[in-house]
């Protein structure tokens, strides 16, 4: 069973490597779905679709298993793993974050 936060728009969100000011990725859309089943640890996860996964020269892929930081463009953040990545029929990126803890407010470095 899972219950999806409700969002009134599609919200944007860049994910970050560990310790980089430049962000990996730029997400166009994200949505944030809790579940409440089995999932006790981490029970957040965020899909994604977006026209560009990789911003920068690093391949994210290559690093799904380090943690990194997820920014949404409301102000806040959280510590994700790369769960799942894929391509849709439009060729975007579409993939799946499991967030490790809360989301927060976000931290200014």
């Amino acid at each position: 069973m899972r219950h999806e936060e409700e969002t009134d728009h599609a919200m944007k969100a860049m994910l970050y490597l560990s310790g980089k000011e430049e962000p990996v990725a730029v997400l166009d859309e994200v949505q944030l779905v809790a579940y409440h089943d089995n999932h006790k640890a981490s029970p957040t996860r965020v899909s994604f679709k977006t026209a560009k996964f990789n911003a920068g020269k690093t391949m994210a892929e290559l690093h799904r298993d380090e943690k990194m930081q997820l920014r949404l463009e409301d102000g806040r953040s959280a510590d994700v793993l790369l769960q799942h990545s894929s391509l849709d029929m439009q060729g975007n990126s579409i993939g799946v974050l499991r967030v490790l803890g809360a989301l927060g407010e976000a931290a200014h470095a």
